[in-house]
């Protein structure tokens, strides 16, 4: 299929939209009191996914390596928003929790991503949301078969 000339490729597009909507994320969650990166963690191991709780699956929700998620977690277990415990299934995997002030964080700061994301969804119907999701998906299982195995 030829692509019109004019057009930027679609892997750019979707590249630099993604870039500036998580950068604007951020600036929104650090303005109160938090981080893109660390909402990642708070969602991860809120109670809604304790399933993820030990670290390579923990890891996986969050979207990160293991070894780099140990950085921020330890800076989030140091200022008292997550506790690692061992997991009893697989001692050498911790399981990461909220504490206190960490479920207290990820309420105030689902309040900035809730209002994010209204602000996303300004002057799209509901049908402009189905068929963008449905254009994600398709672009997501397009890379993913292209992938060697």
């Amino acid at each position: 299929m030829d692509m019109p000339a004019r057009t930027e490729p679609i892997g750019l597009q979707v590249i630099n939209t993604a870039q500036l909507v998580s950068s604007a994320l951020d600036v929104a969650l650090t303005a109160a009191g938090g981080s893109l990166g660390m909402w990642r963690i708070l969602v991860a191991a809120s109670g809604k996914a304790q399933r993820h709780g030990a670290h390579p699956a923990f890891s996986e929700a969050v979207g990160v390596v293991v070894w780099a998620l140990s950085d921020d977690v330890h800076r989030m277990e140091v200022a008292g928003l997550v506790v690692r415990h061992p997991d009893p299934q697989k001692s050498d995997e911790p399981r990461v929790e909220l504490t206190d002030a960490g479920g207290a964080l990820f309420h105030s700061l689902l309040r900035v991503v809730v209002a994010f994301d209204i602000r996303l969804r300004t002057g799209l119907a509901a049908e402009d949301m189905d068929a963008f999701s449905s254009v994600l998906t398709r672009l997501g299982s397009n890379v993913a078969a292209a992938e060697p195995s």
